[in-house]
């Protein structure tokens, strides 16, 4: 196999310079992403009808050597892992070893019971309701600038935890908690470590020579892209103690990741099992079909079915697309957070994509409707957060603006109660679903965020000291303190202080996808408070310490 795909690339480098129109067109948006050759940059990878018609790159994997990219630059995946941990899944599964629809608390006895039971499909597809640790590490103001945390601080954190987000099965919420789970999971039934098992049973198979799961922080690298952020004072690079693999920590390169890619586009007959598995959509406890397979997101583009997954982390940024349908399949690294994979690789995939015929084109409203549309008007706010979205409508287009922006961008109809971005067509908003605990979902290319219609308080920020105190979470084991200074309520806990401004009665935030719901109306009364952030954790008790 080897061999094939030496003779693959040999036969294909002519091929990249035959396919003019395609290569000068990607080329054009590499040179708009990186202006300047000397910045950290991108590597792109594409395959169609299994040849690679383009392996390019622009900008310095490397920048105190100012050492460019090569064809086998090696790269962090982030969160595009977590396919491979449940390919890994799938590989036990099929030895005997386990199955998808056991109790996780099988292989995980120190999980508590949280009233249902949680099966290994709930952690591959989201849906088990588990915190999602990278928030609950927030919430205790953990310092990631002089620490980094393990998969065993995140078990440890893990089994401190009283509730859920909600019953499994019940929604999709991105957790990588999830996936943390599922590589113990892995280690405690196979025997060994995640690098091993997954170097044997998947990547030596595969002939992926340059992927792994990462072992360690001190390992040397041959050829690694390192990540940077821009600062006024030019670009610097993170640096990062964390070793936690699952949910994230593998490597990988543009050529095996294209070779992964024939996995979905090509499968070899011995492997389809793992195409089926890894892009399956489970249903959800209302049958429901997910947009969420085991580790990829399986969602439409202009009709296309693709399977996908994006990553992200300090200083870098991921994107892995498949699109059967075309034979065809992109990979997009850049070590500059600043520049968007994802987008990138829609560009890519638009050089291929016919635009939808006539009877797909999208729903119109006229100016006489103008009233329907102020149907969908008004406050939302995402649901265990405090990020808050307006609905309105202007020149009889409906617009919406979050908390976080300052400019409303045009929605597009396609269909009843059903709208797209204008600047963005794979991010749609959904208004009214039946028998859902929410007003509205927003569904970026497969990872939803729920939102309620809210009213917001008339005369926000009253009699402030009722709040003000000293208050502790069992759970996230930390301290809170609230304070009245300068009429304004001042929150302060390990590197965090901040300024919270009351917008539903008796809910507070500080524009950071975080909100303090307070129970009571007096300082007597007001023995506790809830926290819930970023719609991945809810209902996180602190408890008002006596004075």
């Amino acid at each position: 196999m080897k061999s094939f795909y030496l003779l693959l690339w040999i036969f294909t480098a002519v091929q990249v310079h035959a396919q003019n129109p395609v290569k000068n067109s990607i080329d054009a948006l590499l040179l708009e992403a990186v202006p300047e050759e000397s910045h950290p940059g991108v590597t792109v990878g594409l395959v169609k009808d299994g040849q690679v018609l383009y392996h390019g790159s622009r900008g310095n994997m490397n920048l105190e050597y100012q050492l460019p990219f090569n064809d086998s630059t090696v790269f962090g995946l982030a969160s595009v892992t977590k396919q491979f941990t449940a390919a890994c899944i799938r590989l036990l599964e099929k030895q005997g070893k386990l199955s998808v629809q056991e109790d996780v608390r099988k292989y995980i006895p120190e999980l508590a019971f949280y009233g249902d039971t949680i099966r290994i499909k709930h952690l591959l597809n989201h849906s088990s309701g588990i915190r999602n640790h990278n928030v609950l590490l927030d919430l205790k103001g953990f310092d990631y600038s002089h620490r980094g945390y393990t998969n065993e601080m995140i078990q440890a954190l893990m089994f401190r935890q009283k509730g859920t987000n909600n019953a499994p099965g019940e929604k999709m919420l991105y957790s990588n908690t999830n996936y943390v789970l599922l590589a113990l999971i892995v280690e405690r039934v196979s025997g060994m470590g995640l690098h091993e098992f997954s170097k044997k049973e998947l990547f030596d198979p595969l002939d992926m020579e340059q992927t792994f799961f990462i072992q360690d922080l001190e390992t040397l690298v041959p050829n690694r892209a390192y990540p940077y952020f821009a600062t006024d004072k030019g670009y610097k690079q993170p640096k990062s103690l964390t070793l936690c693999v699952g949910a994230g920590g593998m490597e990988s390169t543009i050529p095996d990741m294209l070779r992964w890619s024939e996995l979905f586009l090509n499968p070899a007959p011995e492997y389809a099992y793992l195409k089926d598995f890894l892009t399956e959509r489970d249903t959800l406890n209302n049958g429901e079909r997910m947009s969420y397979g085991r580790g990829l997101f399986v969602s439409p583009y202009k009709t296309l079915t693709t399977y996908h997954h994006s990553g992200r982390d300090r200083g870098m940024r991921s994107q892995f697309i498949a699109v059967p349908a075309l034979n065809l399949a992109v990979v997009v690294y850049a070590n500059d957070e600043n520049i968007n994979a994802v987008n990138f690789s829609y560009q890519i995939l638009d050089l291929f994509v016919q635009e939808p015929t006539e009877a797909g084109q999208k729903a119109t409203f006229s100016p006489h409707m103008a009233a329907e549309l102020k149907a969908f008007t008004g406050t939302y706010q995402e649901l265990n957060s405090d990020l808050r979205m307006a609905i309105y409508v202007e020149n009889d287009t409906l617009k919406a603006v979050s908390s976080r922006g300052n400019t409303g961008t045009p929605l597009l109809p396609e269909g009843p109660n059903r709208f797209s971005r204008i600047d963005n067509p794979y991010t749609t908003y959904a208004f009214g679903q039946e028998d859902a605990d929410d007003d509205l979902q927003v569904d970026f290319g497969g990872a939803i965020f729920y939102f309620e219609r809210i009213q917001l308080a008339d005369q926000p920020n009253q009699h402030l000291e009722a709040y003000a105190g000293t208050y502790y979470s069992k759970e996230l084991d930390v301290t809170y303190v609230l304070e009245v200074i300068d009429q304004q309520l001042v929150l302060t806990y390990p590197n965090n202080r901040l300024v919270l401004s009351e917008g539903q009665k008796g809910v507070f935030g500080a524009n950071r996808r975080t909100k303090y719901s307070f129970h009571g109306k007096t300082k007597e009364d007001i023995m506790y408070f809830e926290v819930a952030s970023e719609g991945t954790v809810k209902n996180i008790l602190f408890e008002r310490a006596a004075e």
